[in-house]
């Protein structure tokens, strides 16, 4: 019998493969690239068109056996890698390697693992294209060629050993132009003035709020207390009288189906994953997830990198079905919704959606891992959402006339503004469980759902972004509630609160996070839907970001050098629209209407002469200072220096005298703090101080003794009364956590936390310590298991009888509270490899760490933690 051999990808999609071939087809899997560049200079050879030299992958070299070897035993080989030009690079190794006149070889694309993709795949085979294949040598050639010479370039002005890519550049660029953008904000002041109504005259209503909106016909804006004094006192003993009343319905269009960057902005928001992680876990759900049912594996979605919006009519179909079924007819549109693609769109696979929607996400939970289960409800509820009618709201806006009593009024006229509006048919929002904001929900206003589409404002704008942009649009807000019935020329009276007037500050734009950055990348055009998990994780790689709590980007001191050495140089590869338009050119020479080779001539020609004049240009680094601080090994003067991991202190004597001393961490604070804790080594006091990887404990003693302790947030362990601290894995990007001190002590303690402990009861069941999580909105919650108590934090508000401090006082850390004993909370965290708790590591020379202080707290604190 004839046999055929499928070569995947990956061993799991292997499995739900042969599941659904059955006999006559073998399934291996190549477990990813089996061929690569070599790390070496000559891998590509530049005088000869860019020609490549590929090497097998070390370690790949059993697995290449293993494929040739069944190779030789069948008659067809179907490459089924994944659908994209990754895919067919594999799928072209693979075939040069396997390479047999007599066998016949072929390409089949799966783009969802299920019986009928997989049929789909098999019956519609191709020949490997040439052009994909060239579109992402040409990527690889680039990526070399500038992470080689730039990298090289970057050592030789700044610090030996750093790196640079060619796209993780320019985003590293964006991340620090908008620090650069906070740093140089300058708040500005204005005020929210609002007053409350109710009728006049009987029947009474529902007194309501109305937001002053203009005076003397002009918009309004209070910038100062004297004015909003004056106009308070205007507003306080004028007369009103309801000038217009509009009511109309309003429409709140579905969002489209998730695209691979929509899925990763949503998956930071609401899920708290990166956008690595998403693509991981959405690539488990992608290859197959044994349901204990039809004999193995299914595929619940369709592939994960896509910028389409695209969906076959099948299941369109389908999806029209449950959701009658589900929901109601009344819910189902009587057309499809159709989404418009972007418009440089690959357009490649259809948008992510389930393979069947008929598989509930909570039909299958028990089989899913919690992350799964999350992402995969995600998909469906936004899918199914995308082929439903829209949301149906009654909202009224009521502008009312205030004319002032007094003698001499700061203005002649007043106009308020009221506006509320009430649910009147959930629509697609009867899907999405409380999601209140989606990523992409602004571009869904062309679809074709019946009635119009309403202008949603745009999701995924902060309120700070809104706040700033105009601070006069919080008189257009709409309340989630109807307003009282009134007539037009009905007078008003002021009821209570009165007058209100709410001093406010314009805010600078927010750091970037993971989803934000995505975002902008994908607006920008630089990468694509392969791409962008890639470009988020290198930039965490590299000490050139630090994430803040709540994930938020912050470029350190060296990141910020590199920005400025690299812009300075004028290199092409720095500008955002650059990088835009060489994908394109990437695009063209996947459709086949640009050579490889063209666009590679032209980009280096370029790129060499620039590089040629950036090697002329003085070094990045800061000159050394002069300071007043005496070396304690010889007695000479130290001097304030700058290397790769921070400033730090050097003896002028260098190199006959080698000390150096700790100054700052990365971003330039040399402030140390006093404490009352004292050193378990020799009993002098410590003091906090600041290193690379963020605050620890020092002892005063220091040089005699050379101890560091990380330092304690002011809780105790709930198991065994030890002070929990930060840990930080050791691996970067990895997912801070919260420990006990003791987890290295003779009775060892493996308490952990994923969210940081605040030193504050909890009001519901008296545990003396909740938690604070991260995310848009940050909340209070008790760490006691079953308890449910839950708060969000708001600014300023106080401590005195309050169920909770204020956010600026848990940001500074309260007095330390003895704790409870709750029970356990949360679970080992399983990504947290090789910890470091609360790391310390004080800015080390460029010729390398100091001895001592800058190695003590690394050994202290770094050693390996065994998750339970």
């Amino acid at each position: 019998m004839a046999k055929t051999l499928v070569i995947v990808e990956s061993p799991a999609k292997a499995k739900t493969i042969k599941k659904y071939l059955g006999n006559g087809y073998e399934v291996f899997a190549s477990k990813g690239h089996v061929k690569d560049l070599p790390k070496k200079q000559n891998a590509v050879d530049v005088q000869n068109d860019f020609a490549e030299t590929y090497e097998v992958i070390e370690g790949k070299e059993k697995v290449l056996e293993e494929l040739k070897s069944a190779a030789k035993k069948a008659d067809e080989v179907l490459l089924a890698t994944d659908p994209d030009r990754e895919g067919e690079a594999i799928a072209f190794h693979i075939s040069e390697e396997i390479k047999n006149p007599k066998l016949k070889v072929a390409r089949v694309e799966f783009h969802e693992i299920t019986k009928k993709g997989v049929d789909h795949g098999v019956h519609n085979p191709r020949k490997l294209d040439e052009n994909l294949y060239d579109a992402q040598r040409a990527r690889r050639v680039l990526d070399r060629i500038v992470g080689y010479d730039v990298s090289a370039l970057v050592w030789s002005k700044l610090a030996f050993g750093l790196s640079a890519g060619r796209v993780q550049s320019v985003a590293l660029r964006l991340i620090v132009d908008r620090e650069r953008e906070i740093e140089a904000f300058v708040p500005e002041e204005y005020w929210n003035i609002a007053v409350g109504l109710a009728a006049a005259s009987p029947p009474q209503r529902a007194p309501f709020v109305a937001k002053l909106a203009s005076a003397d016909g002009k918009k309004l804006e209070v910038t100062n207390g004297e004015t909003a004094a004056k106009v308070r006192a205007d507003l306080e003993t004028a007369r009103y009288r309801v000038a217009k009343v509009v009511r109309r319905e309003q429409k709140r269009n579905p969002p489209a189906p998730y695209t691979t960057s929509k899925l990763q902005q949503d998956a930071t928001n609401y899920l708290h994953f990166g956008a690595k992680r998403t693509m991981q876990i959405a690539q488990a759900l992608y290859e197959g997830i044994d349901l204990k049912r039809d004999g193995g594996p299914v595929g619940l979605i369709t592939y994960m990198r896509t910028d389409s919006t695209r969906v076959s009519d099948d299941a369109i179909a389908e999806v029209r079905g449950v959701v009658a079924k589900r929901y109601g007819k009344e819910f189902v549109p009587e057309r499809p919704n159709i989404f418009k693609s972007k418009k440089n769109a690959q357009d490649a696979h259809e948008a992510i959606r389930p393979t069947s929607v008929e598989i509930h996400p909570d039909s299958i939970k028990k089989y899913l891992k919690d992350e799964q289960y999350k992402l995969y409800k995600l998909i469906w509820n936004r899918f199914v959402a995308s082929q439903m009618n829209p949301a149906v709201y009654d909202r009224t806006t009521v502008e009312i006339d205030a004319t002032p009593t007094v003698a001499a009024p700061g203005y002649r006229s007043y106009l308020a503004r009221a506006s509320g509006r009430i649910l009147k048919f959930p629509g697609w929002l009867q899907v999405t469980e409380g999601q209140q904001e989606f990523a992409g929900e602004e571009e869904s206003a062309g679809a074709a759902a019946d009635g119009g589409a309403a202008a949603p404002a745009p999701a995924e704008a902060s309120a700070a972004e809104a706040e700033r942009a105009a601070p006069g649009a919080s008189a257009e807000e709409d309340s989630e509630a109807l307003l009282p019935d009134m007539k037009e020329g009905e007078e008003l009276a002021v009821s209570p609160p009165g007058v209100v007037t709410d001093q406010k500050f314009t805010q600078p734009p927010p750091r970037y996070n993971e989803g934000s950055l995505v975002r902008e990348l994908e607006k920008r055009g630089i990468g694509r839907p392969s791409t962008y998990a890639e470009i988020i994780s290198k930039v965490q790689q590299r000490a050139y970001v630090e994430k803040r709590e709540g994930g938020a980007f912050q470029p350190t001191l060296l990141g910020k050098f590199v920005v400025d050495g690299l812009v300075r140089s004028n290199l092409d590869i720095m500008d955002p629209n650059f990088t835009a338009q060489m994908e394109e050119e990437l695009d063209a020479v996947g459709a086949g209407n640009l050579k490889r080779e063209q666009l590679l001539k032209s980009f280096y020609k370029k790129f060499r002469e620039q590089l040629d004049k950036s090697k002329k240009l003085a070094p990045w680094k800061p000159e050394a200072e002069k300071t007043d601080i005496v070396c304690d090994e010889c007695g000479s003067m130290m001097l304030k220096k700058w290397g790769k991991n921070g400033w730090f202190l050097s003896c002028e004597r260098y190199p006959k005298c080698k000390a150096t001393r700790d100054l700052s961490d990365t971003r330039g604070s040399a402030a140390v703090r006093e404490t009352d804790i004292s050193c378990d080594k020799c009993g002098k006091p410590m003091i906090i101080k600041t290193g690379r990887f963020g605050d620890f404990l020092s002892c005063t003693g220091y040089p005699a003794c050379k101890n560091t302790r990380p330092v304690p947030l002011g809780v105790a362990c709930p198991n065994c009364g030890g002070d929990l601290i930060e840990i930080r894995p050791r691996k970067k990007g990895g997912r801070t956590f919260y420990g006990c001190s003791n987890w290295n002590a003779e009775q060892k303690c493996d308490f952990k936390l994923w969210q940081k402990p605040v030193p504050v009861p909890c009001p519901q069941c008296g545990a003396k310590f909740v938690t604070r999580t991260a995310g848009k909105k940050a909340m209070l919650v008790c760490a006691t298991k079953d308890c449910g108590f839950k708060q969000e934090i708001v600014e300023g508000e106080g401590e005195e009888g309050a169920a909770a401090p204020d956010a600026a006082s848990i940001v500074a850390g309260a007095a330390p509270t003895p704790a409870a004993r709750p029970e356990p909370a949360g679970a080992a965290p399983a990504s947290a490899e090789r910890p470091q708790a609360a790391p310390p590591g004080p800015g080390a020379a460029d010729r390398g760490a100091t001895k001592g202080e800058a190695e003590k707290p690394a050994r202290a604190v770094r050693a390996r933690r065994t998750a339970s």
